[in-house]
């Protein structure tokens, strides 16, 4: 698997050397999936399903592996804390930063962590540590900024984070190897 951090800029460099840098669109993830060799009986089931997608038309929702899951200790359900109980907080689109609490009030997620909320499809990239445990606010720290407003009633998927994608290409095709295994790869785009 490749995985990329897709983020649109315009930079413009004046004579003087003076630049300017305008961000346009949002950021989003992409990623390339590399089948290991399958027998045609394997590849035989997963095949129908991609021929499905019709090319960049459909979407559907990976779990990657090795970054599905948080390498941290956290278990339990991890909540947002709204505006009436954490004073301060900004949990509109734009914030970086979201104040939750842990029914467990224990474990850790990992700075490179990925996770979604539980009102929208957008997976966003832990920039920080987080202990649960209490003893201070405690608040993810997100990259990209939300794209979408949370508030009390929303929950951070944290393990099995799946990615809502599309296809890259109009063009799904395979490679039979002399061995007589099969083998694919997709591109494929987050939706936001």
């Amino acid at each position: 698997m490749d995985f990329t951090s897709n983020v649109n800029n315009r930079i413009s460099r004046s004579v003087s050397g003076k630049v300017q840098r305008l961000k346009v669109g949002a950021q989003f993830f992409s990623f390339k999936l590399k089948s290991p060799p399958l027998s045609k009986t394997a590849f035989k089931q997963i095949f129908p399903f991609i021929a499905q997608q019709d090319g960049q038309f459909e979407t559907f929702s990976v779990v990657l592996p090795e970054l599905g899951s948080t390498t941290g200790t956290a278990a339990g359900t991890i909540a947002v804390l709204d505006d009436s109980t954490y004073t301060g907080a900004s949990i509109i689109a734009g914030s970086s930063s979201v104040p939750v609490v842990n029914a467990n009030n224990t474990g850790t997620l990992v700075k490179g962590d990925l996770i979604k909320f539980s009102n929208h499809d957008k997976v966003y990239m832990l920039t920080a540590d987080i202990n649960l445990d209490l003893s201070s606010v405690n608040e993810l720290a997100i990259y990209p900024p939300l794209v979408t407003a949370v508030d009390g009633n929303t929950t951070v998927v944290y393990t099995n984070v799946p990615i809502k994608v599309y296809l890259d290409e109009d063009q799904q095709s395979f490679i039979v190897q002399a061995d007589g295994t099969y083998r694919y790869e997709l591109n494929c785009v987050e939706e936001i």
